[in-house]
């Protein structure tokens, strides 16, 4: 059932962005529309969402019982950067590479991809997960992230600016809501409900645009990507998520760990290490490949670990 859930959301996926990139082809999405676009999905479509399936439904008490996920975002990331690590070592990819490489395969793109997937397959939690996943990834992100970013002749600077991020506001807002217990007029409700609705679409449209204007194919030349495929998207997730399924952790939060382990790389990951580095190009190939494979490996990683 788990599987054919997301097979069916991946072919979703895949259509909607056949639509983004024909729109791109056809010269109706241009590229310098995209700057303005992303900046319409990240920095309102996308924390409308994470406010609203944050808050939705969402008790005290259910934010206090599914608190373990946090250990296990907690737990994935040591273990993820230390096999990118040990990945970059042996790859032995040239200059900022390494770091780049690394900075592509630990963070996941949890908006774009990870957010709709897990709304369809867990309407009641799912995205609760993702909210609490996010505390540690958004912590790294704007530390270790900027980190890696950073070419070697320059210093990384990481400031509590760096965290003023919109989702990063938004989910903390929810949470302050959820735990006071704040309830929203019905009216606003139903304003943030039509417009999470129309994220989803919005953001595949956004990204079929963006594979079209990217240099994907040089990605493919790169034994680095083959290998960060093959290890972070497939391997990795199976193995660990054949660990928790060994737990008496709640399935719905096993399964959401999962599909967070297997995804893409983040879309933002490119326009980072564009502006604190060198490889910026290396990195939106990379991002580009791992999104359009992702509509195999994440229904391979579900089907092999069951």
């Amino acid at each position: 059932m788990l599987f054919s859930i997301v097979v069916h959301q991946m072919i979703l996926f895949f259509s909607i962005l056949l639509v983004g990139n024909v729109a791109a082809k056809q010269g109706v999405i241009q590229e310098n529309y995209l700057p303005d676009f992303a900046k319409l999905v990240t920095k309102i479509l996308l924390p409308v969402m994470y406010f609203y399936m944050t808050y939705a439904g969402t008790t005290r008490q259910m934010v206090l019982d599914n608190v373990a996920i946090i250990g296990l975002a907690a737990l994935f990331y040591v273990t993820i950067c230390s096999v990118t690590w040990l990945l970059a070592k042996g790859l032995r990819p040239t200059g900022d590479k390494a770091k780049v490489f690394q900075f592509a395969f630990i963070f996941g793109n949890t908006g774009f991809v990870g957010a709709p997937l897990l709304i369809a397959l867990f309407p009641k939690g799912g995205f609760l997960y993702l909210a609490l996943f996010s505390i540690v990834d958004q912590l790294l992100f704007w530390t270790y992230g900027i980190y890696l970013a950073t070419a070697s002749d320059k210093k990384a600077k990481i400031t509590l600016k760096s965290f003023e991020n919109p989702n990063i506001v938004a989910i903390a807002l929810a949470f302050v809501f959820i735990m006071i217990g704040i309830k929203l007029p019905t009216v606003v409700d139903d304003t943030l409900q039509t417009i999470k609705n129309a994220v989803g679409a919005m953001a595949m449209i956004y990204l079929g645009a963006l594979i079209f204007y990217s240099d994907w194919k040089t990605a493919f030349k790169t034994k680095d990507m083959y290998f960060g495929i093959v290890v972070k998207m497939i391997v990795l997730p199976i193995l660990l998520g054949k660990l928790l399924l060994m737990t008496s952790l709640p399935n719905d939060m096993i399964w959401s760990m999962i599909i967070l382990m297997s995804l893409p790389t983040m879309t933002v990951v490119p326009m980072i290490a564009k502006m604190h580095g060198h490889e910026g190009a290396y990195a939106a190939g990379i991002m580009a490949a791992t999104l359009a494979i992702s509509i195999v490996t994440i229904p391979l990683v579900v089907f092999f670990t069951t």
